[in-house]
């Protein structure tokens, strides 16, 4: 559309037509819609702004590694699963001692 047909519409009228188009090329393609992500799940992926993957280092991969098993040993904890959270402390156990020789 040229400029002129824009400034006819309000931006009502030009979200409701981009509205149908997006409508009709997912259905027309099969195309699932793009789903919005929160900033938490936004940084839980390794992407950056632009989609493109994230240079994450190794020192700074296995420090994620920890948080999540410490929440996860949490976890264990409330249901008192003492089995797994065994386990659970050797593999910490190795990746911390990886984590401080780096």
């Amino acid at each position: 559309m040229t400029l002129i047909l824009l400034n006819l519409f309000s931006l009502s009228e030009v979200d409701l037509i981009s509205d149908k188009i997006i409508t009709y090329l997912d259905h027309q393609f099969n195309i699932e819609p793009i789903k919005e992500i929160g900033p938490q799940e936004f940084f839980h992926h390794s992407l950056d702004t632009f989609g493109n993957i994230k240079n994450i280092d190794k020192k700074t991969l296995i420090a994620t590694q920890l948080q999540q098993l410490e929440a996860t040993r949490d976890e264990l904890l409330e249901q008192e699963k003492y089995e797994l959270l065994s386990e659970l402390k050797e593999i910490y156990d190795k990746l911390k001692k990886e984590y401080d020789e780096l």
